[in-house]
């Protein structure tokens, strides 16, 4: 395909499970990346067709567009400790607009894979969603497209397993929701009743526990294979089936505390779900005095490690999931692995002049 800005595309791009996308490898400085393609909204280029008015309207669509994402993806950042997937550049190039982010060499796991495993590493998988899910209602993000598609199990340097965030296209900031007749892009499957309602034209506040209703559906399917039993003669989906006062009937192949705390994460009501970092709490692993000496400590320590929403302070303690931080081997909650050094950001050949949106040729 060639180059695409400073991105050297390797093969075609495609849109396997990409809703309104198109999606692509590509390498820069010697790096592999995952490329985007935006389908909508796009810039009018050499728009010879189109009146003045109508041309300034397509500008300002896009600029809104450009807007949101931008205020989108600083949250994803800002509030990642690497388990989100950070967004590594925001561009156009044309009339397209594209986002990079870090190439995961995802492990083919099915949910019927996750379902298979031990007790405590799916407790363990899912305690890393969970953690991951916090990091972003704690900026104030809704995910709003939670699904195992957009989940990406990995090894980590150490050899260990674990679960990565991505796909923040449906996202937006829970104070800035979607109008009611705008569009909800989503899985149906894991709609929480407030979404079916609103998607009725039922007046509905949308928040952070839509996406714990979400989270409550996955795990049901990772902890036992399938999705929470309900009458489908009836209904479609739990969520429709929770909001029209239908039972829905957890596996009894759950464990009591799992199937008390799914029980609680699919209340149709959004108040008596727990929160992402509730859930989190629930689920992590105690750390036995085994995960914190297996592992070796690299040659040269890192400094020590500052918790999440330390603001500058050193702490000995994980101000999110409060595991002890040891000296020399940097903290990510789910796990006492050490992993690789941070990533260098690569370098354009142009400094951008916005530090989130940058389009290599002034059209």
């Amino acid at each position: 395909m060639g180059m695409l800005w400073q991105y050297k595309m390797v093969g075609n791009m495609g849109n396997q499970n990409a809703g309104y996308s198109m999606w692509g490898f590509a390498q820069n400085n010697g790096k592999d990346f995952f490329v985007k393609q935006f389908l909508s909204p796009k810039y009018p280029v050499n728009d010879k067709e189109s009146s003045p008015e109508r041309i300034q309207k397509k500008i300002d669509k896009c600029n809104r567009f450009i807007e949101e994402k931008k205020k989108i993806y600083a949250v994803v950042n800002a509030s990642s400790d690497g388990n989100d997937v950070r967004i590594q550049e925001f561009f156009r190039v044309g009339s397209k607009f594209y986002i990079s982010m870090e190439k995961i060499n995802a492990l083919p796991w099915t949910i019927e894979d996750i379902s298979k495993m031990e007790l405590p590493a799916k407790r363990r998988l899912c305690a890393i969603i969970a953690h991951s899910i916090a990091a972003l209602h704690s900026g104030g993000l809704i995910h709003a497209d939670i699904k195992h598609e957009n989940i990406l199990f990995t090894k980590t340097p150490a050899g260990t397993e674990t679960a990565k965030v991505t796909d923040f296209d449906s996202a937006f900031l829970e104070s800035d929701p979607p109008a009611p007749d705008e569009e909800i892009i989503g899985d149906w499957l894991y709609f929480s009743p407030e979404v079916w309602a609103r998607m009725g034209g039922e007046p509905a506040a949308l928040t952070c526990k839509m996406d714990v209703f979400a989270l409550g559906v996955l795990f049901h399917q990772y902890f036992s294979g399938k999705i929470p039993e309900f009458d489908q003669e009836k209904f479609h989906t739990p969520g429709q089936a929770a909001k029209g006062g239908g039972a829905l009937r957890l596996s009894d192949e759950l464990p009591e505390d799992v199937k008390t705390l799914l029980a609680a994460m699919l209340s149709k009501e959004p108040d008596e779900r727990p929160t992402s970092r509730e859930v989190f709490l629930k689920l992590r692993p105690e750390p036995t005095p085994e995960d914190l000496t297996a592992k070796s400590v690299p040659e040269t320590p890192a400094p020590e490690p500052v918790s999440v929403g330390a603001t500058g302070s050193r702490r000995n303690f994980c101000g999110l999931c409060g595991a002890k931080l040891i000296p020399g081997m940097p903290h990510v909650c789910g796990e006492y692995a050490a992993p690789a050094a941070p990533p260098t950001p690569p370098t354009p050949p142009i400094p951008p002049t916005d530090p989130w949106f940058f389009c290599p040729k002034d059209l």
